[in-house]
């Protein structure tokens, strides 16, 4: 099973768009950062850690840690459909990428986010200062294309390409 969520793109200046864009979800990569990347314009994206389900604290089979987000009231509704078997069995399957790397898994999320050129910025929503100052070490970081490709077949049948999971917001009044 994969997220199914909308991807809504947010309002901002003519020149960024901000879309959620992540190792899973990917619906932006075949129309909407190409069209970009020809006109000139950026992405400002949200969500690279996955709603902190790309992290590795949350774990196939048990409970989410107490104060998470998953935890939380306002917070649940976002990461619930990151935190399925699958998906948290496979992000799992990261953490050696990740140590190889000399990166922990939210790092390498970051990373992965920021390396593609037409990223100018990733909101990542960290909520402690801790988690701040981890991400921030993702800046700057190439990943070898050999990590980008085992990173590819780890997650595959779950990544979500599909454009049509792309919608605009409702028009203003």
């Amino acid at each position: 099973m994969t997220p199914r969520r909308r991807n809504e793109r947010q309002e901002t200046p003519d020149d960024q768009h901000v879309y959620q864009t992540n190792m899973i979800w990917r619906v932006i990569e075949s129309e909407i950062v190409p069209l970009c990347e020809k006109e000139g314009i950026g992405q400002i994206v949200w969500s690279p850690i996955a709603q902190g389900a790309l992290t590795g604290k949350y774990l196939p089979g048990a409970a989410p840690p107490a104060g998470s987000r998953a935890t939380d009231g306002t917070g649940s509704r976002f990461i619930a459909e990151y935190l399925t078997g699958d998906i948290l069995g496979r992000v799992q399957q990261l953490l050696p990428v990740a140590e190889e790397a000399g990166l922990t898994l939210s790092q390498l999320a970051v990373a992965w986010t920021l390396q593609n050129p037409n990223v100018s910025a990733a909101i990542v929503g960290a909520s402690r200062p801790e988690q701040v100052r981890e991400n921030v070490r993702a800046s700057g970081v190439r990943l070898d294309p050999a990590v980008l490709a085992r990173i590819d077949d780890i997650l595959g049948p779950l990544i979500v390409r599909d454009p049509a999971q792309t919608t605009s917001p409702a028009a203003r009044p």
